[in-house]
């Protein structure tokens, strides 16, 4: 009996070590923990939407820029129409955000115009102001070769002031040819056929022998470049040659640059033309053709 209970008291014992033992087990070391598989218990960010690519930005136009356009433009070549009211459009968008100088305009004329195309930088000007002035004054055939050309215009609204200052700022691409003239003294000419003297015969680009004045006749009218009266270039006026042999006088050329009723023109007596030239007696002056 004895020894019965001794086992039965070594098996209690026994059984009360195994219990201490297990409630003080240390924690299974985590980084034997397998990891689960992908996709198990992780939440994946949403898909996003990658962001749309920003628009190229053109670097803005300089100066060089809007002359060259210009330059380049020259009338009576293929696609020159389209050249000209691009550049009209490039110019009006320009003129409003920039400031220029007149000795920078005569300083890329120096580097970039050699004299003998001095006429063809008058041209081409002219032919980019009649497009932005038909731009200001809300052509819409104007607009239609505009989008033909393919360009906007940014600086939508409408003022033929816009014209003018640029006609101003710019006023060097006329007025270049009065610096490459050689300024001569007026010789008197015997009267030519007074019946030669017509609207037709002016066509072209005349500068006087004094320097001071060029003239520009075309269909659309003429333009007048005379600093001096601050007359830029800007407008093409219309013009006419007024017989006056009835009374035993010359003809007389009116440009209408004021009241657009020639009520008070600007006059010149013509006593003759040629190909290279016309003159006035009675005022002492010639101009030379130069196209």
């Amino acid at each position: 009996m004895l020894k019965r209970r001794i086992l039965t008291v070594c098996l209690l014992l026994a059984l009360l070590l195994t219990a201490c033992g297990g409630q003080n087990r240390e924690p299974e070391d985590p980084s034997g923990v397998m990891p689960s598989a992908p996709g198990e218990g992780v939440t994946e960010p949403p898909n996003e939407a990658p962001e749309p690519a920003k628009p190229e930005e053109k670097e803005p136009l300089s100066l060089e820029d809007v002359l060259t356009d210009i330059y380049n433009v020259a009338p009576g070549t293929a696609g020159s129409s389209l050249r000209a009211i691009y550049a009209a459009g490039e110019l009006l968008d320009w003129i409003d955000v920039n400031s220029v100088e007149q000795e920078d305009v005569f300083r890329w004329i120096d580097e970039n115009v050699p004299m003998e195309n001095a006429v063809e930088l008058a041209r081409a000007w002219a032919a980019v102001l009649t497009e932005a002035e038909a731009l200001m004054r809300g052509d819409e055939t104007a607009y239609d070769a505009l989008d033909d050309a393919g360009y906007t215009i940014k600086q939508p609204y409408r003022s033929t002031g816009r014209v003018k200052w640029a006609a101003w700022k710019l006023l060097p691409l006329f007025t270049q040819i009065l610096d490459r003239t050689e300024r001569t003294e007026y010789r008197y000419e015997a009267p030519g056929d007074y019946s030669a003297v017509t609207e037709e015969a002016l066509a072209g680009i005349w500068v006087n022998d004094a320097g001071t004045t060029v003239l520009l006749f075309s269909e659309d009218g003429c333009r007048i470049v005379y600093p001096a009266l601050e007359l830029l270039g800007k407008t093409a006026y219309a013009f006419r040659v007024r017989d006056r042999s009835s009374v035993g006088y010359c003809p007389a050329l009116d440009i209408d640059y004021l009241q657009n009723d020639f009520s008070a023109p600007l006059v010149y007596y013509v006593s003759g033309i040629d190909d290279t030239h016309f003159w006035s007696n009675t005022q002492n002056k010639c101009f030379r053709r130069l196209a």
